[in-house]
């Protein structure tokens, strides 16, 4: 028996839809947005992202912190089962963030329990015949399935380099400064090439950190401002960034939180034109994209 654990819905759906054996388990997490705690995992730091994801993307904090203590339980329950946990998971920031947190915890369940967790893991950068390949979703069933000779075991230093990312990322999200010292220092060290599909995905992250020497915007922004037209509604400049920036693997909600905060006092680099707040996560569908408009201010021509 094992358990397989995918970097959303869609590739569990796809796993099960395979027939392939085992217990399967979508982790939902984006770790591109909000607080980032070494120690994610504590009921603390839950209850703490669980209320700026409520305020920001419009997550109830019930409805996380319910779904972060099952995910939990599930891996608890696998790791005492001594199940191999293969872990399902792409090349981009989102998938590797997430990945790093999950190694973290993987390190520190093992010094907790003395129970070493038996993983492997499939990470997909590419796949034969699709050019633009962006993720597991875009695979059918069978080619999803067809992965599963490229399953390794992740030995002890992987573990410890992957459980080393998340701490500098962690760190650096809690100082959120240009200057991301510690991260940068992990690029530089032996860890980067022991994962080096993790470490390219760090070294874009550097970029989404603002810059005075860029205006003071990331590449998240400056992207954005450079695809917004008058005629463009907000789902499809939301489809044009991701498609100029495959390593970030972003979604929309946190899209939406990014054109808020890019329209936001004192020097705002867009206007959002519209009588209804931005979606978020609750937000009923179908929705009218059509009803906001997007504008650059003087301040967003001039940086963009």
């Amino acid at each position: 028996m094992m358990l397989h654990v995918t970097n959303g819905d869609s590739a569990a759906n796809l796993l099960r839809e395979s027939g392939m054996e085992g217990l399967i388990l979508p982790w939902r997490e984006t770790w591109l947005d909000g607080p980032a705690a070494g120690e994610w995992y504590l009921p603390a730091a839950i209850k703490e992202r669980s209320a700026w994801l409520e305020a920001e993307l419009g997550i109830p904090s019930a409805f996380y912190i319910r779904e972060s203590g099952e995910q939990l339980a599930q891996l608890e329950q696998a790791v005492q089962d001594e199940l191999e946990i293969v872990l399902w998971f792409e090349y981009d920031l989102f998938d590797q963030t997430i990945l790093a947190a999950l190694l973290y915890w993987f390190a520190c369940c093992s010094k907790r329990t003395n129970i070493p967790p038996k993983l492997s893991w499939i990470i997909a950068e590419d796949f034969p015949g699709i050019e633009d390949f962006r993720g597991l979703g875009q695979l059918t069933a069978k080619q999803l399935a067809s992965l599963w000779p490229l399953r390794s075991v992740i030995n002890e230093k992987q573990l410890a380099a992957g459980a080393h990312a998340w701490e500098a990322f962690s760190a650096a999200a809690e100082v959120k400064k240009a200057d991301q010292q510690g991260l940068r220092l992990w690029l530089a060290g032996p860890d980067a090439e022991t994962v080096p599909v993790m470490a390219k995905a760090m070294m874009f992250h550097l970029q989404r950190i603002p810059q005075s020497s860029n205006g003071g915007i990331g590449i998240v922004e400056r992207t954005t401002l450079q695809e917004v037209t008058a005629s463009t509604t907000i789902d499809v400049l939301f489809q044009n960034v991701a498609r100029q920036l495959p390593m970030l693997g972003m979604g929309d909600l946190t899209f939406w939180s990014v054109l808020k905060h890019m329209a936001a006092e004192p020097r705002p680099l867009i206007v959002i034109h519209g009588e209804n707040p931005l979606p978020n996560f609750q937000t009923a569908h179908p929705i009218d994209w059509g009803q906001w408009r997007i504008e650059l201010t003087a301040h967003g021509k001039e940086v963009q």
